[in-house]
Parts: C-alpha cells; structure tokens; sequence
C-alpha cells in the first residue's frame, strides 16, 4: 500500500496566508453599532437629540426627530453621512422669493434741424413719453434671513418715446 503524503508547494502557502488575512479583517463591531449612538438635531431654533443604532446617517437621524426636509433645504453634515456618537445635525430651512420691480425709462429730447424753419424758431412735433422697465428679482432666505438677491431677467414692457 502506497501512502502519499501532501507537500505544502508555494500556492498553498499563499492561499493560506490569504484565507489568513480574509478572516483576521472579520473583527467584532465597534461598541456603538451594538448599544447606538446620540445624536442632536437641530432644526427650526430647536434642539433634538436622537438615539439611533450605530451605523445610522444623517437622512435617519432626522427621520427619527420627526423633520421634513423642503425641496430646497439642506443639512450639514449631507444627508448620506454616516453618523458618529455626539455628532451634531443642522437643518438649515431654504425659500425663494420672486419681485418684480418697475422702473422709469426716460424720453429722450431730440432735435431735428429744418431748413423751411427760421433757427430760433422751435416746433414740438411729437410729445415724450416716458418707458417702462420690470425687473425680476431672486431673493434667497436661509433660517429667515436673507442671503442672496440678484436680478433673474429684465423685459421693456413699454418703450420710451423720444420727443
């Protein structure tokens, strides 16, 4: 009877400090993501705080104080963050406004020269008539205070006759 035995070659040897290595990454989870972590909320001029299990983001954390983001609103840290024990959450509450502005375009004064009328003589042909001007304005508020206001477009709604 013939007995063969196994010989460890290089490959085995590596495959084994890989396998070695794969199981060794497979420690036991952080305590937090165990007991969960406190996390405050603050939103709206209040203060929440929050447990949550470990591992949560921030998109959780407020899910879990009860607060709706709006189209605009942002957070920070973002939304995907993974959170920590003690981290902080800040809502910030973001509107727009839209006015329009009207504005007074001025006639302008023209002077035609004309040969069939004496120099110091002057006729008014046509009567000014003053334009007008609407600009759209962008207002950016952030928590009730204004940040940003800049023109979006202006349009002539009527223009200016010259006299």
């Amino acid at each position: 009877m013939r007995l063969y035995h196994f010989r460890f070659g290089p490959h085995a040897i590596l495959l084994l400090l890989c396998l070695v290595w794969v199981l060794g990454g497979c420690a036991a989870p952080p305590a937090a993501a165990v007991t969960g972590i406190s996390v405050t909320v603050q939103a709206d001029g209040q203060e929440r705080s929050v447990r949550l299990p470990g591992g949560s983001n921030v998109e959780q954390a407020l899910e879990e104080a009860g607060l709706q983001l709006g189209a605009l609103d942002r957070t920070t840290p973002p939304g995907y963050t993974v959170l920590e024990d003690g981290d902080r959450v800040q809502v910030v509450r973001v509107s727009e406004s839209f006015e329009v502005v009207q504005e007074v375009l001025p006639f302008e004064h023209q002077t035609l020269h004309n040969e069939s009328l004496p120099v110091e003589q002057r006729v008014l042909l046509q009567r000014g008539q003053n334009g007008l001007l609407e600009t759209t304005i962008r207002r950016v508020i952030e928590n009730g205070q204004e940040v940003s206001s800049a023109p979006v477009k202006s349009v002539v709604v009527e223009e200016p006759v010259p006299e």
